[in-house]
């Protein structure tokens, strides 16, 4: 037992006198200020000095600082990090999958995640974390994350490419950036949604995009290439388009631009709300009500694309400074209230879950262009609680067009904007229909309200041409605006676009002349101090 511990003990003293005696390339700091022995002379060291290491003997620690070779006391020296014995190398090397985080307010939020053993360039450090360009963005990543690349390059591995007409690209769902490797594609880093990245060019199916100082292919699949114009008003616009344009739309303007789900209609499809702008007041605009009045959300649809561009841009839009305007006033669109009843005059009975039953309300007619109600025969805009007793021309019963329901609210989609707006507090509301270039704003305002929101009437009218209708003593209610205009107390407005064309939607060759009357109203409408 003696012989054991003798011998553990000598192992011990003899570690200790020559404890990292291979410790070349390793940097320490002084603690305290020290002397420097030199075989020539003695210097002294100050206190946070960076020293390296050749070897340690003992109490020694043998280093090269200056051009001169010598030693210091190891109590008067401690470790450093790689990072603070080379504090000005910007080259790097991930030594674990490293997150990268964009930094917004006080919280650092992950956008990528760097894979391991990749070099990358930095562009300078903030506290612990190294600064990297990703995208449009510096973001950051962990100096405890990475290496100083002493020697070597950054990798290439990435065609040249051909130029794309486009210049920036955005992240539709978890994206990888590859390169080639050893004559294999690599992956050397994954994006999460909507991080935008310069598009520098296009290889086969990739896009080339860049990242901390390197070349990356990405899948086109995987990003949406930024265009500025994502609406085709010009043609017949499905539900299914809309909700690609709105998604598209919210990815590239997120600064001032969110999606929101606020209910979900009878078959099952989702009503959307779009934020537009920063302002603390707000106004709703919405559209198609009736099913065949799916002109109007082109009409809303390519207003909320107009607007976010000329925002982004800090254009201005019939006088209008859209990023000043919408700083005051956010403007909340409901494209499409009725997308069940959208469809099926678009795409026919086969695209109801219950096709029987809407061809049984059709009275066995497969043409449903006239169709105004919801996928089970409610006019949704007779279903708000406004003199709802009251609504004159009422089928009794589900029907294509005027039936209002056993009751008010009943149906989800006019439960969903009845909800969303009490929700909220809009100083004023425009819901569009078609046809007839008339104007409704009056239903049992007091006098002072009547005043206020005839003024504004009569500016909407002078805007787009359209008559505006003449209060009349018991309007027939159950309608959006009347419901919003006597609730909320505040001004709702239905413009009825373009001339009369009856019971069938009108066409969309009537769009540009539509725009023209229309694409200011939501603008002059948030403009308005309402009390």
């Amino acid at each position: 037992m003696k012989r054991v511990l003798i011998l553990f003990l000598f192992l011990f003293i003899y570690l200790s006198a020559t404890a990292f005696a291979d410790d070349s390339g390793m940097y320490v700091k002084t603690v305290i200020s020290t002397e420097l022995v030199t075989p020539e002379k003695t210097v002294t060291v100050e206190t946070g000095t960076i020293l390296e290491v050749t070897s340690r003997s003992g109490d020694k620690t043998y280093i090269r600082w200056n051009d001169l070779e010598g030693y210091v006391p190891s109590s008067a020296v401690t470790g450093v990090t790689d990072w603070e014995a080379h504090p000005d190398i910007k080259r790097f090397v991930t030594t674990t999958d490293a997150p990268l985080f964009y930094k917004e307010g006080n919280a650092f939020v992950k956008k990528a995640r760097l894979l391991k053993g990749e070099v990358f360039e930095g562009g300078g450090k903030e506290g612990d974390y190294h600064l990297i360009k990703l995208g449009t963005h510096t973001a950051y990543i962990r100096l405890n994350d990475t290496s100083p690349l002493l020697t070597g390059n950054l990798p290439s591995g990435v065609a040249e490419g051909k130029p794309h007409k486009r210049f920036r690209v955005v992240s539709h769902y978890t994206a990888t950036l590859y390169y080639e490797k050893d004559g294999k594609l690599t992956a050397f880093s994954r994006i999460v949604p909507g991080v935008k990245l310069p598009l520098l060019a296009q290889h086969e199916n990739f896009f080339i995009v860049e990242i901390g100082g390197r070349k990356a292919y990405v899948k086109n699949s995987d990003v949406s290439v930024y265009t500025g114009d994502y609406v085709n008003p010009h043609k017949t616009y499905t539900y299914e388009q809309m909700v690609t344009d709105l998604v598209e739309l919210q990815l590239w303007y997120p600064e001032f631009a969110s999606l929101e789900r606020i209910g979900t209609s009878v078959d099952g499809r989702y009503l959307y709300a779009f934020r537009l702008g920063t302002g603390k007041e707000e106004i709703l605009v919405d559209a198609s009500h009736h099913a065949r009045e799916h002109l109007t959300t082109n009409l809303v649809m390519e207003m909320i694309d107009k607007y976010s561009y000329a925002y982004q841009q800090n254009q201005k839009i019939g006088g209008y400074s859209i990023r000043d305007l919408l700083s005051q006033t956010t403007i909340w669109f409901v494209p499409m209230v009725n997308p069940d009843g959208v469809t099926l005059v678009q795409r026919g009975h086969s695209s109801a879950k219950n096709p029987a039953q809407v061809l049984r309300l059709n009275n066995g007619k497969t043409d449903f262009s006239a169709w105004k109600a919801n996928i089970r025969g409610v006019d949704l805009n007779r279903q708000y609680p406004a003199d709802w007793e009251n609504i004159c021309c009422n089928p009794g019963k589900p029907d294509p067009q005027n039936y209002k329901g056993t009751k008010p609210l009943t149906e989800p989609e006019a439960r969903a904007l009845y909800d969303f707006t009490n929700a909220h507090t809009f100083k004023g509301a425009l819901t569009y229909h078609s046809s007839g270039e008339i104007l409704y704003w009056y239903f049992h305002q007091d006098a002072k309200r009547k005043a206020r929101d005839l003024a504004i009437a009569k500016k909407i009218s002078h805007k787009t041409g359209y008559r505006l209708v003449k209060p009349t003593k018991n309007p027939s209610g159950g309608g959006f605006s009347d419901w919003f205009t006597i609730s909320q107390k505040k001004p709702g407005f239905t413009p009825e676009i373009s001339p009369y064309v009856g019971n069938k939607p009108v066409p969309v060759s009537s769009f540009d002349s539509i725009w023209r009357e229309n694409y200011t109203v939501p603008l002059l409408l948030a403009n308005e101090k309402i009390d």
